[in-house]
């Protein structure tokens, strides 16, 4: 685990040391660099996370807690990652209104994706009020 964090960490430093060095001499070609290493970092994140997500769904099974919401967590929390980095892809490209706008996005996509949620949670407050 450390060991992939290190190489990930040093693959990262290089594509920013890459990243300023094409940034000088081609400025529009530094933004596809960025959005590469960027997506080459996410899917080498998401092969670190592959173990603590099945640990998740076993640890929430195991409490007895729905399946539906573990998945609705890990999805929020996947949401929430790609959000962040697209926005600061589009920020680091100047574009820092659609950036902004790609945030909002994303908070609205876990708010729609956590309604279910909301709507049990309801259910179970107004069972218990009404005995």
């Amino acid at each position: 685990m450390v060991t992939d964090i290190l190489r990930l960490c040093g693959f990262g430093l290089s594509a920013v040391t890459l990243c300023v060095i094409v940034r000088q001499l081609k400025p529009e070609s530094a933004v596809i660099v960025n959005i590469a290493a960027g997506l080459m970092i996410l899917i080498s994140a998401v092969k670190l996370l592959s173990p603590s997500v099945k640990a998740v769904g076993e640890l929430a099974e195991n409490a007895g807690i729905s399946g539906s919401f573990a998945e609705i967590l890990l999805k929020a929390l996947a949401i929430s990652y790609i959000t962040a980095l697209s926005s600061d892809c589009a920020k680091d490209a100047g574009e820092t209104a659609l950036g902004t706008k790609l945030e909002f996005a994303g908070r609205a996509a876990i708010a729609a994706l956590s309604l279910p949620v909301f709507t049990q949670l309801a259910e179970i407050i107004t069972k218990m009020i009404n005995g």
